[in-house]
């Protein structure tokens, strides 16, 4: 059980640096990248600087332990369908976006219809974000059915966000903010993930009372 804990904290710790940390280093040592107004995957433009390390330390690593935190947390927290389904949803959509951005970089100038990578690249990234809302409201209705110290509001407040930052970006008057908006969209579902990893867990029974959700 302790070891098992100790790999959820190292993965948090990892997704932590890889998708915020390492992001906003790279955004900053790259005098031709603007955070507010481009996509996080223009960092992983090939050929452009530090293009390496974006995708292989950046965009892997990110799918791969989204997806690991999320199964943990399905094994950990789900009492019934819906909430291992939100779980699964939401861990294959991270997975989709990044493990998608890593195969396919997309082009200089995202998201500009070009290449085959580049229309790889759109069509992954739309399927993440139609994927992650769903998942966060499908989980947000199983954990009504399910003693934990999560609360059901959580999933539907960050599928909220999610979904905000994610209709910004398709809004014609917000060019200028694109990459605002992904971050916002994209760095509160990670900062979730690793708080519900941390500190969620099955509510106990109260001296044969039953159990009763305790929010967070």
């Amino acid at each position: 059980m302790n070891s098992n804990h100790t790999l959820l904290k190292l993965l948090c710790l990892t997704l932590f640096g890889t998708s915020i940390l390492l992001m906003e280093i790279i955004g900053f040592l790259r005098r031709d990248y603007n955070p507010l107004s481009q996509y996080i995957s223009e960092m992983g433009v090939v050929g452009a600087q530090y293009a390496n390390i974006i995708n292989y330390f950046g965009f892997l690593p990110i799918g791969i332990c989204a997806l690991i935190m999320t199964l943990s947390l399905q094994a950990k927290l789900s009492t019934n369908i819906s909430s291992r389904s939100g779980f699964l949803l939401v861990g294959l959509g991270i997975f989709i976006g990044y493990f998608g951005a890593f195969m396919f970089p997309c082009d200089d100038g995202c998201p500009t219809q070009g290449s085959f990578s580049q229309t790889m690249h759109n069509v992954l990234g739309l399927i993440s974000y139609m994927i992650i809302p769903a998942g966060l409201l499908i989980l947000g209705i199983g954990l009504r059915k399910g003693a934990t110290t999560l609360s059901p509001l959580m999933p539907v407040v960050m599928a909220f966000v999610y979904m905000l930052g994610f209709f910004m970006m398709l809004s014609p008057s917000q060019i200028d903010l694109l990459g605002f908006w992904q971050r916002l969209a994209d760095y509160t579902l990670i900062l979730f993930l690793i708080f519900v990893t941390l500190f969620a867990k099955v509510e106990q029974n109260d001296e044969g009372e039953g159990q009763e959700l305790n929010s967070l």
